[in-house]
């Protein structure tokens, strides 16, 4: 018995339709299973779709909003790939790199803004900042007063003015400009950042805090400045605040070294060096490349007595502070004497840019050496602007083939040039190859001129600034030259690593091991205050007691 609607009773017909449904769409499945278009590999993955530049630049603004500074750069480095003429994305990518350090790769975005858009003061103004960020504060000083002059409400360019003048120990400048640069816009995180640069390098550290503490509001999740604020926080003896700006930064960038490593040092400066060498040990194990981090925890264990640990954690930094050293290499330069002038005077005529180093793993640096441009405008036409100057000295300075002028800027008028010789060494060709491992450079030549009156100098150009002299070239007969040079007696550490780690072996009666650095110690820094005199004077104690008890006990 039904308690409902009886139900129809299915048609012979409707049976088959839908059996016939059911085959199709078996077979439907078969097909898009098992089909491969004639275009397609078996053996490789499918095609996966390309992104837009629009997708990674709004990837990168979103990484940086959350303070993932590493994957912004990733992104922008795509978006600049694919967007190479695009001024804007050069500069933000620029001001990024700068965040993490990695001044030499800023340099070549900034150069490239500028040399595509000469006029653009955002573009000018981060070159400004790259320039000052490797040491060249002459250079830097130049292009953010064109910076400046291109736009005078631009905020930045009066921030970075004053980072320059900091850097050189100008105060009064510094202020000033940082000043300016917030009464431009107050809502600029670099105003705000580089008054607190200003106010730190002058020893005003807790106006420095206000500062920092201000360009935090405008980004909250920021590295850079918890690191920037904890520092002076602790400089005024504030260890609960700068602890906190630490940690904030830990949970933020959990895979970032330097937070540890600060927070480590703040906790041994407080005086609990359990929790020093805790974090400390932590920076090491996220970063063992880390050599602050290692020289932190050495000196720690060394203040504590378990000279043991102290060896080895300062061997390492030590080891990675003389490796870094080298991957501040830069530029070599070929320079010889234009004898067009009385008296001669020297020229560069050869260039290399090194790559910049930011990955592990990396053994050598290369740079390829192409002859430099000589040409030159004498008379600018009126409407030129200064970022017009920069740019076309930066095409000058720039090898022949790697030479991209922006379509913007203006020629001179015809006849307005002054005749300049061809560069003799057009044709010639080279390569510079720096050995991390045991710090030889050597650099070879091929289709070289005689030098016209002395062999050819080269020099090196090293981070921040410093040019070394390496030696000389003069060519064969076949037109080749070769140079190789050593970088003996570096030791770019801090001085205390030397005597600390010279102290530890002569505490653990090991003079014979522990004198050496105390000597190298004594190379950086041979004034009296060098606490090296003393454990030199200790061993040589030791030794002369040593003597005199091998002798008494000499029959």
């Amino acid at each position: 018995m039904y308690l409902g609607p009886r139900p129809r009773r299915r048609t012979p017909r409707l049976t088959i339709l839908l059996l016939l449904s059911i085959l199709a769409a078996t077979l439907v499945v078969h097909y898009i299973a098992t089909y491969r278009p004639h275009w397609a590999n078996p053996f490789e993955p499918t095609p996966t779709p390309t992104w837009p530049a629009s997708y990674y630049l709004a990837a990168g603004e979103g990484y940086y909003g959350e303070g993932q500074l590493d994957e912004a750069i990733a992104a922008y480095q795509r978006a600049a790939a694919m967007l190479p003429e695009e001024p804007a994305v050069h500069i933000r990518l620029a001001q990024l790199l700068i965040l993490r350090e990695r001044s030499a790769e800023a340099l070549a975005a900034a150069r490239r803004a500028v040399l595509l858009s000469p006029r653009n003061a955002q573009a000018v103004a981060i070159f400004c900042r790259a320039l000052d960020w490797e040491g060249l504060y002459a250079e830097a000083l130049d292009a953010c007063e064109c910076a400046v002059e291109l736009d005078e409400r631009y905020a930045e360019a009066y921030a970075y003015l004053s980072e320059v003048y900091a850097d050189l120990g100008n105060w009064t400048a510094a202020r000033n400009y940082a000043q300016q640069a917030v009464e431009r816009n107050y809502q600029s995180l670099d105003a705000h950042r580089n008054q607190g640069y200003a106010y730190e390098l002058q020893g005003r550290y807790s106006k420095a805090v206000e500062a920092y503490e201000n360009a935090l509001r405008l980004h909250p999740r920021l590295v850079p400045l918890y690191l920037s604020a904890a520092r002076n926080y602790r400089a005024v003896g504030r260890y609960k605040e700068a602890i906190d700006r630490l940690e904030r930064a830990i949970r933020i960038e959990p895979n970032n070294s330097k937070p540890y490593d600060q927070l480590g040092w703040t906790y041994y400066l407080k005086g609990d060096v359990n929790r020093a060498v805790q974090y400390l040990e932590q920076a090491t194990e996220i970063n063992p490349e880390d050599a602050q981090a290692w020289g932190h925890l050495g000196l720690v264990h060394y203040v504590t007595q378990h000279y043991e640990d102290a060896i080895p954690a300062l061997q390492r930094a030590i080891q990675l502070f003389q490796r870094e050293y080298l991957t501040r290499a830069r530029r070599l330069s070929i320079w010889t004497q234009d004898t067009h002038y009385d008296p001669p005077r020297p020229v560069e005529v050869m260039r290399g840019e090194f790559e910049p180093l930011y990955r592990t793993g990396v053994t050598a640096l290369t740079a390829q050496l192409h002859p430099l441009s000589t040409e030159r405008k004498a008379i600018l036409r009126s409407g030129e602007t200064c970022g017009d100057v920069l740019a076309a000295r930066l095409g000058q300075s720039m090898p022949i083939n790697q030479t991209v002028l922006s379509d913007a800027t203006p020629s001179p008028p015809p006849g307005s040039e002054t005749p300049e010789p061809a560069n003799p060494l057009l044709g010639s060709k080279g390569e510079a190859t720096l050995h991390l491992q045991d710090g030889r450079l050597q650099v070879m030549l091929h289709a070289l001129p005689p030098a016209p009156a002395q062999p050819y100098k080269v020099q090196l150009l090293m981070w921040p600034g410093k040019t070394l002299d390496v030696g000389e070239l003069q060519p064969d007969a076949s037109g080749n030259a070769a140079l190789v040079f050593n970088f003996q007696d570096v030791y770019p550490a801090p001085v205390e690593y030397y005597y600390t780690l010279g102290f530890s072996y002569v505490h653990l009666d090991q003079c014979s091991k522990g004198v050496p650095w105390l000597e190298i110690s004594l190379k950086i820094d041979s004034t009296a205050t060098n606490p090296a005199w003393q454990g030199l004077a200790e061993c040589a104690e030791k030794g002369a007691a040593g003597s005199s008890t091998s002798s008494a006990g000499t029959p």
